[in-house]
């Protein structure tokens, strides 16, 4: 086939006659296809004219890519020679085994984009974008090749105990050529191929491990393993020893010293057997009680560079000996002197051992009794009456009820009946402490949200125009107070009321000193050098510093075990336990774990190491109140619809019962139920 082009005219034959002009041949020299026939319409609206396409038919011979292409077809279909026309590649271009064949025809050229990983060389120079091919072009194309050589280095960890070859394979990338059918235009487009090259090599490793001093332990089935792994990653080549660790003093205990009481049984008719309750441990004349032990010493290590590691040094105890122990054998066994139940307290090495007295008091505690205090455990068979009071050194064990009374001891309460309207308190730590622990965590939540809002106040461009540097924060305090943060104000007026209830001698300072920073922050009617960003944020962190010591101070292992307690307040810096019928309307404060294996109905609980309540809340809609820190869970047996429970500063009020759950905090402080 020869030229080609396309003619238009009124009609069939006038678009034919015109396009045999152009191409200066005669009817029989040309092939003639109609493209478009003549539409007639009014006044010219909708007339279209006749198109045709006339071909000159010409013999000539094919160039050499062209008939090369042709061959390689004919030979695919087993010799068969496909029919291409001139008409079927004229202007167009197209790639056969990586080899670029074009037929550039007078009035349609074919054009080629040159894409990612491929270079096109067009009569020797390298083209970008799209070119124009022309009859005589010369065209090559090139791909791309890459080769990124393995990676590798040594790295010693931090004691010295390791030897890590962090190694990256090398890789050898590859562009291949796509084939592409005839088209008036190509993109030439390249697949990536890659192919994994671990070029490691044991000699220039161990010249370096030398160069490093790494000697120790070295492993050669990792350093294999890294030869023929095909992606990057860490091998440990060389291992130090890691030294054994002593260990200090102890004192090994001869006597179950553990005098948490297991409780009385419940029959199956409801009521209780106190013959259940376990004695509590007690010690005769001459018994052993403990045995010192010393130190024990560690065993050195030794680095991958062949340096020594010491061990820890370890301490011997320090045994502190009390009322009713000596000490035999060079201070290695502990005795005791007398009757009585052992104490062991241990702080770090320093450990205290003696003997605690008993005083057992027949019948009830009221006005013919008077009040009892006494240094030791205190056993009483009878009730505690109506404004009466019982303090003790050691444990507290009541047979009886307690009503309208105050029980205080340093160790552990037992009521094996009812407590109704008192103040029952174990523990080294203090029940307005507690309440001021309780509040000071709602009020460091607000001020942290108000410190938030402050900032993007005052960040905003309409804030900077106010006059505020002569008042300070103090307006936008009072503002934020009255309208954003009102449960502040009942709150930090609650802390300084309860504060004002304390005696200054019996409690740290910095408790008082936080009421007075509330009432000349938040309460003051005349700005003062707290009302700015930098008191504030001071104020919030002794607020947590204040927290985190309460917390630690308050981690013995004191606990209570009541059956029942109604309208009362109970205060422990460990455990507590309601084993009968439950609470009704309490103030709970558990240092430890909350245990209520009846009802909790109505009244606040919080318990530091979280809680298990068998049934919370009531049907009647009164408020029961159960928090626990972030990071512990309270379990319910049944639950009931208006029970607030809180864990850290995330609250959430149950719409209906339900039973079997327990309720923690997800990793974005979210509450979830499991």
């Amino acid at each position: 086939m020869g030229q080609t082009i396309i003619s238009k005219g009124k009609n069939i034959d006038e678009a034919i006659h015109v396009g045999l002009a152009i191409l200066q041949s005669k009817r029989e020299e040309v092939q003639i296809e109609i493209i478009q026939r003549e539409t007639k319409g009014i006044w010219r609206i909708g007339f279209k004219p006749a198109i045709v396409k006339l071909t000159k038919v010409e013999r000539q011979v094919e160039p050499s890519s062209v008939a090369e292409e042709e061959k390689s077809d004919s030979d695919s279909v087993g010799g068969a020679r496909s029919k291409v026309t001139e008409d079927h590649l004229s202007g167009k271009a197209w790639v056969r085994g990586g080899q670029i064949f074009y037929r550039p025809s007078p009035l349609c050229y074919p054009t080629i984009t040159v894409g990612q990983g491929v270079l096109l060389l067009k009569n020797g120079e390298p083209v970008t974008g799209t070119t124009v091919i022309t009859e005589g072009d010369q065209l090559e194309i090139q791909t791309a090749e890459e080769t990124v050589e393995t990676k590798w280095d040594i790295i010693v960890d931090e004691d010295k105990l390791h030897a890590i070859l962090r190694i990256e394979p090398g890789v050898k990338k590859r562009f291949q050529i796509k084939d592409i059918d005839p088209d008036y235009h190509i993109e030439l487009k390249a697949e990536q191929h890659i192919e994994v090259q671990n070029t490691f090599e044991y000699k220039p490793v161990l010249q370096k491990l030398k160069s490093l001093n790494i000697v120790q332990g070295l492993d050669f089935i990792a350093m294999a393993e890294a030869a023929k792994t095909t992606k990057p990653g860490d091998f440990v080549i060389a291992r130090g020893v890691k030294p054994q660790q002593g260990k200090n003093g102890w004192v090994e205990l001869t006597v179950n010293l553990d005098s948490k009481q297991a409780g009385p049984k419940l029959r199956e008719d409801g009521t209780v057997d106190f013959r259940e309750v376990n004695n509590i441990p007690s010690v005769h004349p001459g018994q052993v009680i403990a045995i010192v032990h010393p130190p024990v010493p560690g065993v050195p290590g030794v680095t991958v560079t062949n340096e020594p590691i010491p061990p820890k040094p370890v301490y011997p105890v320090a045994v502190y000996l009390g009322k009713g122990v000596t000490a035999i054998e060079n201070g290695t066994k502990i005795v005791a002197l007398a009757n009585g139940r052992p104490v062991f307290r241990q702080q770090g090495l320093d450990v205290h051992i003696f003997i605690v007295d008993k005083l057992t008091h027949q019948g009830d505690v009221d006005l013919g009794s008077g009040n009892i205090r006494f240094h030791g455990d205190v056993d009483i068979t009878g009730n505690v009456e109506d404004g009466m009071s019982v303090e003790a050194e050691g444990n507290i064990t009541i047979f009886q009820n307690v009503t309208r009374a105050t029980i205080t001891s340093k160790q552990a309460v037992f009521i094996r009946r009812n407590v109704i309207g008192s103040v029952i308190s174990a523990g080294t730590g203090h029940i307005l402490t507690s309440e001021l622990a309780h509040l000071l965590i709602t009020i460091e939540g607000y001020i942290e949200k108000m410190i938030s809002s402050i900032k993007q106040l005052v960040s905003s461009p309409a804030f900077k125009r106010t006059d505020w540097k002569q008042n300070g924060l103090f307006p936008l305090i009072k503002l934020l107070m009255d309208y954003k943060f009102r449960p502040l104000v009942a709150v930090g007026h609650k802390y300084i009321e309860v504060t004002k209830r304390g005696d200054r001698q019996q409690f740290h300072p910095v408790w008082f000193d936080l009421a007075e920073r509330f009432q000349r922050c938040f309460f003051s009617s005349i700005p003062n050098e707290l009302h700015s960003l930098e008191q504030l944020a001071k104020l919030l962190e002794d607020i947590k510093t204040t927290m985190k010591q309460y917390t630690d101070v308050n981690g013995e292992s004191s606990y209570i075990e009541m059956a029942y307690a109604l309208n009362s307040t109970i205060y422990c810096s460990g455990d507590i336990t309601v084993f009968g019928q439950g609470c009704y309307n309490c103030t709970i404060h558990s240092g430890g774990f909350l245990n209520v294996k009846g009802v909790m109905r109505g009244g606040r609980a919080y318990a530091r190491k979280g809680a298990s309540i068998q049934e919370a809340g009531s049907d009647s809609g009164v408020v029961t109140h159960i928090a626990v820190p972030e990071g512990q869970t309270v379990r319910f047996g049944v639950v009931k619809e208006g029970t607030i429970v809180q864990i850290g500063k995330t609250a959430y009020t149950f719409q209906k019962e339900h039973r079997q759950i327990e309720a923690a905090l997800d990793e974005n402080g979210q509450m979830i139920f499991d």
